[in-house]
């Protein structure tokens, strides 16, 4: 499993959806020395901004602009300005204008802060970082509550043969790398054996308590079709072979066997398809 983070105040600057987060139109402007002096630039910042050149960014990195209006409304706090007809000898190369084109003042012209060329791009960096371990902290929750684990290695083509099987049939999972993460080996082991089984290779599957080995497909449809309704691939994605089958009702239920884990193959019989030994 992996995380990603970078300095503290970027970080929190790009919490947004959260109740009570920052709002992800607001400026990064976490304090004195980075914020950036108000300056009147050598250019007109107002309007639609028509006639200059306007650099906004998000989770993906910068984006040009031709005018105001090009820029995501959600996006307008911070976006760096500049004119092509202000001549070289008038550039400082080491600084850029950046305008908060959200609301202009009462003389119609919108703020501008002059920062260092460098902390604009940390800027951009950081931001996008900052959504990306945002992101990758819901879809790890996600597929923490649906109860899927993969335990592999990122050589194993069986182990990718399943991942890409589960997120085509929408089920969250975790992914588990056998060799570069401590404890996911040894966590394998002992779900397998509460399940009664010696792994022989990977991948190992646990879903929702059942053990599969191997990418065998046969066994992830059933196990598919028996998930809970909380973690099942939403109404209308059926199993193949099941038209429109409803979501199977919660393990346990009425007239509802749980499902047992496969039991281990005896000596001499043939892994599952792609299973690495």
């Amino acid at each position: 499993m992996r995380t990603t983070g970078r300095w503290a105040w970027w970080l929190l600057s790009g919490l947004v959806g959260a109740c009570g987060g920052p709002d992800a139109s607001a400026p990064i402007v976490p304090d004195d020395e980075t914020a950036g002096a108000v300056v009147t630039p050598p250019f007109a910042v107002a309007g639609e901004a028509e006639g200059l050149v306007l650099t906004w960014f998000d989770a993906e990195g910068a984006h040009p602009a031709s005018s105001r209006a090009e820029v995501p409304e959600g996006r307008r706090g911070e976006v760096r300005v500049d004119s092509l007809a202000l001549p070289p000898d008038a550039r400082d190369p080491e600084h850029v204008f950046v305008a908060d084109l959200r609301q202009p003042g009462n003389d119609g012209r919108y703020v501008v802060r002059q920062l260092p060329r460098e902390v604009f791009d940390q800027h951009v960096d950081a931001f996008g970082a900052a959504q990306r371990q945002v992101v990758a902290a819901a879809e790890a929750a996600e597929a923490a509550s649906a109860g899927v684990t993969v335990f592999g290695a990122s050589w194993c083509g069986a182990c990718r043969q399943t991942e890409a099987f589960l997120r085509s049939r929408g089920v969250p999972f975790v992914e588990r790398d056998v060799e570069q993460e401590p404890g996911a080996a040894a966590d394998m082991q002992a779900r397998a054996a509460r399940a009664g089984i010696s792994p022989r290779g990977i991948p190992v599957i646990d879903f929702q308590g059942q053990i599969i080995q191997g990418f065998d497909q046969g066994a992830l449809e059933q196990a598919i079709a028996r998930m809970a309704p909380a973690a099942a691939p939403p109404q209308g994605i059926a199993p193949p072979g099941v038209p429109g089958a409803p979501p199977a009702p919660p393990r346990g239920a009425p007239g509802v066997p749980a499902p047992a884990s496969r039991p281990a193959p005896s000596p001499g019989s043939p892994a599952p398809a792609g299973m690495h030994i």
